[in-house]
């Protein structure tokens, strides 16, 4: 069975407390961010992202929404600094898990493989159109997911 990717518009459509705004300011947080007030949720989002980086910016921050995080405040110690650090690389893999399903990538490689032809993060990130940084993140944990199971 191949799993449709994740569809960020669907989840802000039918999410009741959160609120998709696009404003020049997200670009200062790299693209996009997320903040909460309560049970209100807010996804801020750069206006001159498109496509693929769009996508990805907005999966990235409804992730945060789903798990409650805010955002770094400027006075974090740094324990917190840290956490806040893994949860950003928690958040990229699951980014890559939803919009590069594992099976449509088993699928995508088998299939590539099979043609003889190379499979690196350009190939998936065309493919499947994400950003190349999505692309390598899923490459590398299918990789290590397949490497465990020999």
């Amino acid at each position: 069975m191949i799993n449709e990717p994740f569809d960020p518009w669907r989840a802000v459509a039918e999410s009741d407390n959160l609120v998709l705004s696009f404003h020049p300011i997200a670009r200062l947080m790299g693209g996009g961010f997320y903040a909460r007030s309560g049970e209100l949720g807010l996804i801020v989002i750069d206006p001159d992202l498109q496509g693929e980086d769009r996508r990805a910016v907005m999966t990235h921050e409804l992730i945060h929404h789903e798990r409650a995080a805010g955002f770094r405040s400027t006075g974090a110690s740094a324990a917190l600094a840290s956490f806040v650090d893994n949860d950003e690389r928690c958040v990229d893999r699951e980014v890559a898990r939803r919009l590069v399903p594992r099976t449509s990538l088993e699928a995508f490689v088998r299939s590539s493989t099979r043609a003889g032809l190379g499979v690196g993060p350009g190939e998936v990130a065309e493919h499947f159109e994400v950003p190349f940084s999505v692309a390598t993140c899923a490459l590398d944990e299918f990789q290590n997911c397949t490497r465990r199971r020999d």
